[in-house]
């Protein structure tokens, strides 16, 4: 007979999910994708900074574009991936799933060029894919002037509850607040729409070239809460 579970009366509740993953395909994509984005670059700005950023209509101008096209299907996967992951029990017996893109836009950065910390809004959940990362820094110890170069940073959603808070030996697992995704040619990371992330400014002699993106999930089945106490 097996002992019991000691832990079986503990529930971990609430995890983050997060996929990371890389596109095989990238390498036989980057310079197309490279060579549309800057040309969309130039043709939509006049003026020069360290960060140039585009509306986030790109999949309705560019679907047609193969190397594009390529990278939404791969975005789509990735989505769909993740959200089945963590919807688990709640999509059983849901049809025709569909992961929708509401916006997609990509962003030039250089110069110490950064990106301060924020969420996403009007979607379930949101990415970034680097098509270019550049000299962004690799593992931790890699840093530039002391920082970490073009990293993307993600903060645990309980950070605004213990900021400045009590710390003892009962919750040292809260002081774990945040997790960095350093970034590498034709990687993807998608996450919930609510984490607040943020990218340190990045410099190199090529610049860092990302695609971001907002997703929406539906499905044939519709959607109804109960809100009735009997």
């Amino acid at each position: 007979m097996s002992a019991p579970d000691p832990n079986a009366e503990i529930h971990d509740l609430w995890p983050t999910s997060v996929l990371v993953r890389s596109n095989e395909q990238h390498a036989s994509i980057k310079q197309d994708l490279l060579d549309l984005l800057y040309a969309h670059r130039d043709k939509h700005t006049k003026t020069s900074g360290p960060v140039y950023a585009s509306r986030d209509n790109l999949y309705e101008l560019y679907k047609d574009h193969p190397a594009f096209a390529a990278l939404i299907q791969f975005i789509l996967e990735s989505v769909f991936q993740v959200a089945a992951h963590a919807n688990g029990k709640a999509w059983q017996n849901s049809q025709n799933i569909d992961v929708k893109l509401s916006g997609v836009w990509f962003q030039i950065s250089n110069a110490s060029g950064l990106h301060e910390t924020h969420v996403h809004g009007n979607c379930s959940w949101s990415g970034v894919y680097y098509v270019q990362a550049g000299e962004s820094s690799r593992s931790n110890s890699d840093r530039r002037n002391e920082l970490l170069n073009g990293v993307t940073r993600f903060y645990g959603p309980y950070l605004d509850f213990h900021a400045g808070g009590h710390v003892e030996f009962g919750n040292l697992y809260l002081q774990d607040e945040s997790w960095d995704s350093f970034p590498e040619d034709g990687k993807i990371a998608v996450f919930p729409s609510y984490l607040k992330h943020m990218a340190f400014p990045y410099s190199g002699e090529q610049d860092r070239v990302i695609v971001s993106f907002h997703a929406q999930v539906d499905a044939e089945k519709e959607l109804q809460f109960s809100y009735q106490f009997d």
